[in-house]
């Protein structure tokens, strides 16, 4: 993408979309974040809040789109606190937007995204059952078991559906555009979710609350695999919408 191969100014310019994705980020955390309590904490966030950080490191670069994923985190809290105050989800609220940022001004373009993607919903697959077999939750000792009880076969043609959709969808509504690939949006937003979502939220709310971290890392697996195809549809969209003008940038 023109906008993030040559070398970020912090224009006057850039500084004022900044403001814009900070703006939007804000209106989505407050009409559309829904909190989901595990063992007594809000452990569990499911919003489009990071959609505009994500887009603001595509558009503006690695730097800016951590300085925007950062400025959002901390307007945030002094309009809207959920919680005690603590640099690590700012952290994680920065990298939003710098690590889309890094990966689509660094990485080349004729990668074989569609491997990568592969691998990493392999891998992700992979994790989620280890963790429920690592709790106890999953057995295979008189055929497959969840706490004890036959897991409807129901679940299981669901979860493989899933994982099936989460590699399809990125192939069938590719644009065929080298920049806006949405294979590579779709590898941009998992790598994100990966290191923002399931690994450092979930460490950071171990330190933060002592919630145990294999409490809340399975349903933040199992949401992510319905959070990264959709963010991914929805930033590919804008992007391909705005191609014309992104050029111009």
């Amino acid at each position: 993408m023109s906008s993030n191969t040559e070398p970020q100014k912090f224009t006057s310019l850039t500084i004022v979309r900044a403001g814009l994705f900070i703006s939007m980020s804000l209106v989505l955390k407050v009409m559309f974040e829904v909190y989901i309590p595990l063992a007594g904490i809000p452990a569990l966030r499911i919003n489009f809040a990071n959609i505009p950080l994500m887009l603001s490191g595509i558009v503006l670069g690695p730097f800016a789109g951590f300085l925007t994923g950062a400025a959002a985190d901390i307007i945030n809290f002094i309009a809207k606190p959920g919680g005690p105050f603590f640099p690590g989800f700012t952290l994680v609220s920065g990298l939003c937007g710098f690590i889309p940022g890094i990966i689509f001004k660094y990485l080349k373009r004729d990668i074989n995204y569609n491997l990568l993607n592969t691998i990493f919903i392999s891998f992700l697959s992979v994790g989620f059952v280890l963790v429920f077999i690592q709790n106890g939750l999953l057995t295979f000792d008189k055929g497959i078991l969840y706490d004890g009880k036959p897991l409807n076969p129901l679940y299981a043609a669901g979860f493989f559906a899933l994982v099936a959709i989460y590699l399809i969808i990125p192939i069938k509504i590719s644009s065929g555009s080298k920049d806006l690939s949405m294979n590579k949006i779709v590898f941009a937003i998992s790598v994100t979710q990966l290191i923002t979502s399931i690994i450092l939220n979930t460490y950071f709310l171990y330190v933060l609350y002592g919630i145990g971290i294999m409490i809340t890392l399975p349903a933040r697996i199992l949401t992510n695999f319905f959070m990264i195809p959709l963010y991914s549809i929805i930033i590919g969209a804008i992007l391909n919408s705005l191609k014309g003008r992104l050029n111009k940038i």
